[in-house]
């Protein structure tokens, strides 16, 4: 629904893993929903052994957080507020072309930057593909996580994002899943 504006890049972690069991029969789902072959009928089984996706997830929350909370990102921010039902996409499971794969594979790191465009992308970082972007269009993302947000209300009296739940689970301490919960007087106040 909407794209924050990133003045440092986010680290991404990434990791290869074998296409079997569960997954393997999202991705079929995945392909059968594009009208696309099984994999049974494109690929021989040596070929099938040898199949990965790769699992990217965001890693550096506190940074994005703190990016979130920033002022040039108010608007996507107020958005999130009334609409307790967003979520961000925090994790993804891709398959990727045969030469995408290899330079995959010899990357240290991803990062999650804005482009001059404004939308974000994926970025290569180390070994020898240092710096080179990653079209959308080359990834086959055939799952995803989601996590939420819990706010609080700074000193000024504002709501800002307090953490991102990467886990699904409750909001703690006093920061809370729903942000109108913060700005509610109490009943005492009320006469």
């Amino acid at each position: 629904m909407g794209e924050p504006e990133l003045d440092r890049p986010i680290s991404v972690a990434i990791a290869s893993v074998p296409l079997s069991g569960r997954m393997k029969s999202r991705y079929e789902k995945y392909r059968e929903h594009l009208g696309m072959q099984p994999l049974a009928k494109t690929m021989d089984s040596t070929q099938m052994a040898n199949l990965a996706y790769y699992q990217l997830e965001i890693s550096d929350v506190v940074s994005l957080v703190e990016q979130l909370n920033l002022d040039k990102n108010s608007n996507l921010k107020k958005y999130l507020q009334e609409d307790v039902e967003l979520v961000l996409l925090s994790s993804m499971s891709i398959v990727v072309d045969q030469a995408l794969s290899q330079k995959l594979d010899m990357a240290d790191k991803l990062f999650l930057k804005t482009g001059s465009d404004g939308a974000l992308f994926l970025q290569i970082a180390g070994g020898t593909q240092d710096g080179k972007p990653i079209k959308q269009s080359s990834l086959e993302i055939f799952d995803f996580e989601r996590a939420n947000f819990c706010w609080k209300m700074d000193n000024r009296g504002r709501i800002n994002i307090a953490q991102i739940l990467m886990d699904g689970i409750t909001c703690p301490g006093s920061t809370k899943a729903n942000p109108e919960k913060l700005n509610r007087t109490p009943d005492y106040l009320k006469l």
